[in-house]
């Protein structure tokens, strides 16, 4: 997908990105240049984690799933990486392989793999949907994860016959050390929009700004949320959502917020 906004849809707004350090760059780099100042408050790291050996198991036994399915970017690299220093090859991946979204599938297509499933939703649901008429009762599925995923997936695909197992390839853990930061610029009106791109986020945002709440110091703020799933834990935390994406992607976010900003009815408002 591509922007639909001009170069300068953005003229004039400070936003504040929330994602993990590893991925802050690529939604800066975005926002600037569609012409916004990006103020980058990573609340979250990315890291192996510190039992592998349930992990390590499952890749010596891939030949004996049916399928594979991934359902982050992050999970793919990190499942890849670990396959890379026990040794293992690519060559033993021999299920198939399904793909929550095309960004996640384009890691795995750079590898050289084949990925039979992608769904057009970015989300668990359609997944499962378009799954379902390709999965026999009785396969084995593997679903590397973060330690933190939702749990509808592999609950809904045991529902169905398979033999699912989880398995996490990375925890997933908060990094508040600019909360103190981050809430200076929110409570001195230097930030005009905040970004959430998963629940996660949301929830270390809350934590990690608890201590330094005022009253009314979000109300001049808009929050765009990626997805409803990301907006409805936002407003479990007591957050007023302004914006939320129809196409859960970075550049799906981005579009509904300009379509916010310029007042367009017919879009994302909320």
């Amino acid at each position: 997908m591509t922007i639909t906004g001009s170069r300068g849809a953005l003229s004039g707004k400070r936003i504040m990105v929330t994602r993990a350090k590893s991925q802050v760059r690529e939604l800066v780099e975005k926002i600037e240049h569609l012409g916004g100042e990006a103020y980058a408050f990573p609340l979250l790291k990315m890291v192996p984690p510190s039992d592998t050996s349930k992990l390590d198991k499952t890749i010596r036994q891939l030949g004996t799933y049916d399928w594979i399915v991934f359902t982050s970017v992050n999970g793919v690299r990190f499942f890849l990486e670990r396959m890379k220093m026990l040794g293992v090859g690519l060559d033993a991946i021999t299920s198939k392989l399904a793909a929550v979204g095309p960004k996640t599938a384009e890691v795995l297509i750079a590898e050289g793999l084949s990925v039979e499933v992608i769904p057009s939703d970015y989300v668990a649901e359609g997944l499962l949907s378009r799954l379902h008429d390709q999965l026999l009762p009785g396969q084995r599925v593997l679903l590397p994860r973060a330690d933190i995923a939702r749990k509808l997936l592999p609950k809904e695909l045991a529902e169905l016959g398979m033999d699912v197992t989880e398995v996490d390839v990375y925890h997933t853990v908060i990094d508040a050390q600019l909360a103190p930061e981050a809430a200076s610029q929110i409570q001195q009106g230097k930030i005009d929009v905040i970004l959430f791109t998963s629940s996660s986020t949301v929830t270390h945002f809350v934590s990690a700004l608890a201590p330094f709440e005022a009253p009314g110091w979000l109300d001049q703020v808009r929050i765009a949320c990626i997805g409803p799933i990301t907006a409805e834990t936002a407003r479990q935390h007591g957050l007023v959502v302004q914006v939320v994406a129809s196409e859960y992607t970075v550049d799906g976010l981005l579009d509904a917020l300009i379509e916010n900003l310029g007042g367009n009815s017919h879009g994302t408002n909320i």
